[in-house]
C-alpha cells in the first residue's frame, strides 16, 4: 500500500509539472502572451493532475502478479484513454478550449500525449535505475561470499 502511495505521489507531481509546462506552452500559442488568467487555473491544474493520477491505479504494482506483454500493453492503453477523456472533459468544462475548434482539440490532444510519454519515460527510468541499484547490491552480496 505504502509503495502504491509513493508511486502515485511521484505521478503527481509529474502530472503536474507536465500539465503547467504544456498549460504555459498550449495558452501562448491558442492566446497569446497577454492574457490574463484567474487562479482557479491553478486548482484546475492541482484536481486534473489528482484525478490523472488516479488513474494510474489501472495499472499493476511491483508486488501484484507479474501480467503478460499483452497485458501490460492493455493497462497502458487503458490509462491512456481515461487520461485523454478526463482532460478533454476537464478542460472542456473548465473553459480551457473549445470542440468547435479542430485546432485546440488537437492541440489538447497533442498535450495530452507529450504528458503522458513524458511520464511514463520518467516513470519506466525511475523503476530501471531502480532495479541497476537492486542489481548492483546483488553483485555486491555474491562477491562478498
Amino acid at each position: 500500500m505504502a509503495k502504491r502511495l509513493e508511486t502515485m505521489l511521484f505521478l503527481y507531481v509529474k502530472i503536474t509539472t507536465g500539465i503547467l509546462f504544456v498549460t504555459a506552452l498550449y495558452i501562448t500559442v491558442f492566446y497569446g502572451w497577454e492574457l490574463e488568467l484567474k487562479v482557479d487555473i491553478l486548482w484546475q491544474i492541482l484536481g486534473l493532475s489528482f484525478a490523472c493520477a488516479l488513474g494510474s491505479l489501472v495499472m499493476p504494482e511491483e508486488t501484484e502478479r507479474e501480467l503478460s506483454g499483452k497485458s501490460m500493453l492493455a493497462c497502458i492503453l487503458l490509462y491512456y484513454v481515461y487520461v485523454n477523456l478526463v482532460v478533454l472533459f476537464s478542460g472542456f468544462r473548465f473553459g480551457w478550449f473549445s470542440f468547435d475548434s479542430l485546432k485546440q482539440v488537437l492541440g489538447m490532444v497533442a498535450a495530452i500525449a507529450f504528458v503522458y510519454i513524458g511520464v511514463m519515460l520518467l516513470s519506466f527510468w525511475k523503476e530501471y535505475r531502480e532495479a541497476e541499484r537492486i542489481n548492483r547490491k546483488l553483485e555486491g552480496r555474491k562477491a562478498v561470499k
